[in-house]
């Protein structure tokens, strides 16, 4: 086999539907979320894909665990990763925050996912229009095993959030960049740090 990972075609980049743990040294270990280059196609064993990790790790990947998240261009490739322009979300000029940094208005949860895994770094969040209901918000949150989402409800003019209530988005954004958002079972806290920086 040899490793030829760096000469190889991407055929397709995945995002894992679910957390895998392997059986063996040749399978790879990932999280819900994660996003991994299929590099092979074994035809020996179609219902495997053999997927680079971001860090570098290859190996077999149970093919129903994971979503194609673009097919890729065999075009040349251009300067940095290319983004596909469904994917790529900045802060929207519409919309109730219009012009706030962190609002990304009517992006889809996995855009946000997408746009978190590419450029953020843990703290990092934005805002977006809720896709189930359209006068609600969700926090999309950067966080270290997997991303985080939040739901805001708008009632009587003020922004709830689990029991909380502001008077207005600033005010809950600034409240949770001192106070904890999420508190994991393991007392790791998780904070809003700072708006997605537009790359």
């Amino acid at each position: 086999k040899g490793d030829f990972a760096n000469g190889n075609r991407v055929l397709h980049t995945v995002q894992a539907l679910y957390p895998f743990s392997s059986g063996n040294d040749e399978e790879l270990n990932f999280e819900k979320g994660e996003v991994m280059d299929v590099v092979e196609k074994p035809e020996n064993d179609p219902e495997w894909w053999k997927c680079r990790k971001a860090d570098g790790q290859m190996g077999l990947v149970p093919k129903n665990y994971v979503t194609v998240l673009q097919e890729s261009h065999n075009s040349a490739s251009m300067a940095g990763p290319p983004t596909p322009d469904c994917d790529y979300i900045e802060p929207s000029s519409s919309g109730r925050f219009a012009g706030k940094q962190w609002y990304y208005g009517k992006v889809t949860r996995h855009q946000a996912e997408v746009a978190l895994n590419q450029r953020g770094t843990e703290g990092d969040f934005l805002i977006r229009d809720s896709e189930s209901s359209p006068n609600d918000f969700s926090i999309s949150l950067k966080a270290q095993s997997k991303n985080k989402h939040f739901k805001v409800q708008l009632k009587d003019n003020l922004y709830c959030i689990g029991q909380r209530k502001f008077n207005s988005m600033e005010e809950l954004v600034e409240h949770y960049k001192k106070a904890p958002i999420f508190t994991s079972e393991q007392g790791d806290k998780l904070y809003l740090v700072k708006a997605l920086a537009a790359s």
